[in-house]
């Protein structure tokens, strides 16, 4: 959850884990450290501010040749491990077409 409002960033339902099979599960929820100046931010904030750095860092990046920028850094944006990959699939097909 990359919302400002949200405090959490992950919800873990752990049932789901390989070979969950029990009727009942544990919900964790990760909380984000307090940021300090000097340290590095883990995501991007999906606010209003960092959606439009992003688009004009997309602008710049559509003029290059030959350079795919892809994942959490190149999208700007927080992926779960399911969305990156079938990101970086759709982008290899796009590219292979």
């Amino acid at each position: 959850y990359t919302e400002y409002e949200v405090p959490y960033t992950r919800i873990i339902e752990h049932k789901h884990f390989e070979y969950g099979t029990q009727p009942r599960t544990v919900i964790t929820r990760e909380y984000p450290a307090s940021w300090s100046r000097g340290d590095e931010p883990y995501y991007a904030m999906n606010n209003e501010k960092n959606n439009s750095l992003y688009a004009k860092y997309k602008a710049l990046a559509d003029e290059e040749g030959h350079v795919i920028f892809g994942g959490r850094l190149g999208m700007y944006k927080y992926f779960d491990m399911d969305d990156t990959i079938a990101v970086a699939l759709d982008c290899v097909k796009k590219e292979l077409d």
